[in-house]
This record gives structure tokens, C-alpha cells and sequence, in this order.
């Protein structure tokens, strides 16, 4: 059994706020962005202003959490969130443990990339494949086989985002609205081992961060299970905001699926980038 004790609240939100951020979302939720993804030659999906990278980069031998790992959204030139994959705990430290990446395939005839993944100290394989769609992506968690016993209510599908891209923002959760914590924040408890574990402060079906900006706005909509919004902050002192599906236990095929979107300005462009010389130029510059 878990008891939950509730930290105390930082929310810096206006009811007038999350009003209009309600009425903007009615609007616009329905066609974030016209544009549809494509895979590219650098073999990523991209389209103005928003790039998806499934397992682009890799894990840092040495420093697990580096952030620079599995499903990375680039949002309007800044990464918002990385680190989509399988996770054996809600809010991962820097050291806890990390899949193996066995292959990773680009699709092109299927406009998909898979990749393959192992944690071979519990005998537990699996396949992440990402497809775009017309709003956005289709992130899939597939198993050869049901989830071993040892992982049940512990290997999950997380996906984190920066705390300081969506500090004081709105987000919605299937019809309850918030704001997202400046300080970390929410609720902790113990498991069956008495060990510490950091509690969702929202659940439901549809997640979406930051209704009322349109550079940062997110929607991630579950086909199967529940999102589970986390602060890895309680944590650790790098934790992110996390994105969480349990995988259910006896299940082969598609265990977790999620839609994923993200709205688009239609004329944006990244800010040009000034940087000088410290030691001078070569007189041919």
C-alpha cells in the first residue's frame, strides 16, 4: 500500500487563466498545425517548427539521465522534452537503470522508424516505432511477449519535459485544469518496500501543456491506459516534468499507444544567432 502525502501547493494560476486558456483550446485543439510531419534524409520527422527524434541520440555509458536520449521533441529551435522510452520507475534518477538500444530501423516505405530495446537483466525486450499522422506522431510501446511478473506496475512509458520551457503554464487533463509547478511540487508516498515514490498530480486520458501558448503547446492523448503527470523534481535535482503510461500486465502486441501533437507557428523561423571573437579574426574574414 502507498499513503500519499500531499506537498504543499505552489500554483501561481488565476481562475480567469485557466477560463481563457479552456476557451482558447476549444478553438484551436482541433487543427494545432496544417503541416504534417515528414521523415527526412537525417532520418528524423520534421516539419517547421517541430522536430521529432526517435532515438537519435543515445545514453551516456557513464551518466544514464543525461537527457539526450530516446524520444526528443524539438519545439520552435528548443528541446522540450527527451527521454521517451521504457522506464522501470515514475520519476527516473541519473543513475537508475537503462535499456540497451539493440537496432533501430527507418521505415521508409512505411514512413516509420523502429527501435529495438532490452533489459536484459529481467529478460524484457521491446519495440518502440514512431509513425507521423495527420496531426502529429503515433508512439507505440510493442511486446513479443507479456511483461515479466518482476516488472508489473514498475516498466512504464515516460516521456519528459523541461520544467523552465513550461514554468507557470496551463495544462489541461481530460477536463480539469492546472498550472504547472514553478517549485517542485506533488504528491509522494512509500511502496510495499518502504522505498520513496513521487505520485501523479494529474491523471486521465488527454494531457495538454500550455493551452494558451502557442510555442509550447503539447497535446499527448492516450489509446491505452492512463497518463500519469509527474514532477521529477521530488526526485532528483535534474528531474523534468514526466509523461507517464504504465504498460498492463499479460499484454502482447501494443501495450502503450500514444497520439502526440504539437502546434506550430505557420511562419516561423529560428532567431538569428550573433556570436563574436574573442581572439580576433583572420584578416580573409
Amino acid at each position: 500500500m502507498i499513503s500519499i502525502a500531499q506537498f504543499p501547493s505552489r500554483s501561481l494560476t488565476k481562475f480567469a487563466r485557466l477560463t481563457a486558456a479552456t476557451a482558447l483550446l476549444a478553438v484551436t485543439c482541433t487543427s494545432l498545425s496544417a503541416q504534417t510531419l515528414e521523415l527526412n534524409d537525417r532520418e528524423y520527422f520534421t516539419k517547421r517548427g517541430l522536430d521529432v527524434l526517435v532515438f537519435s541520440n543515445w545514453y551516456d555509458g557513464n551518466f544514464s539521465d543525461s537527457k539526450i536520449a530516446g524520444i526528443e521533441l524539438i519545439h520552435h529551435g528548443v528541446r522540450t522534452a527527451t527521454n521517451g522510452d521504457v522506464r522501470l520507475s515514475p520519476t527516473p534518477e541519473q543513475w537508475d537503470p537503462v535499456p540497451q538500444l539493440q537496432n533501430r530501423n527507418v521505415l521508409r516505405d512505411q514512413n516509420a522508424i523502429e527501435a529495438r530495446l532490452a533489459y536484459p537483466d529481467h529478460s524484457f525486450e521491446y519495440t518502440i516505432r514512431a509513425e507521423p499522422t495527420a496531426n502529429g506522431v503515433v508512439l507505440r510501446v510493442v511486446l513479443d511477449e507479456p511483461l515479466p511478473q518482476a516488472l508489473e506496475g514498475k516498466a512504464g512509458f515516460n516521456l519528459e519535459f523541461l520544467p523552465s520551457a513550461y514554468f507557470t503554464k496551463s495544462y489541461l487533463m481530460d477536463e480539469k485544469a492546472g498550472t504547472l509547478p514553478l517549485y517542485p511540487t506533488g504528491p509522494t508516498g512509500r511502496d510495499s518496500d518502504g522505498e520513496i515514490q513521487r505520485l501523479p498530480f494529474a491523471t486521465g486520458r488527454k494531457l495538454v501543456l500550455a493551452p494558451e501558448d502557442p510555442t509550447r503547446r503539447v497535446s499527448i492523448e492516450t489509446r491505452t491506459g492512463t497518463l500519469a503527470l509527474l514532477d521529477g523534481r521530488n526526485q532528483a535535482q535534474n528531474g523534468w516534468l514526466v509523461v507517464r503510461t504504465l504498460i498492463p500486465a499479460g499484454v502482447k502486441g501494443t501495450a502503450v499507444e500514444w497520439e502526440l501533437s504539437a502546434s506550430t507557428l505557420p511562419n516561423w523561423t529560428r532567431p538569428a544567432m550573433i556570436a563574436h571573437s574573442q581572439v580576433g579574426y583572420h584578416p580573409d574574414q
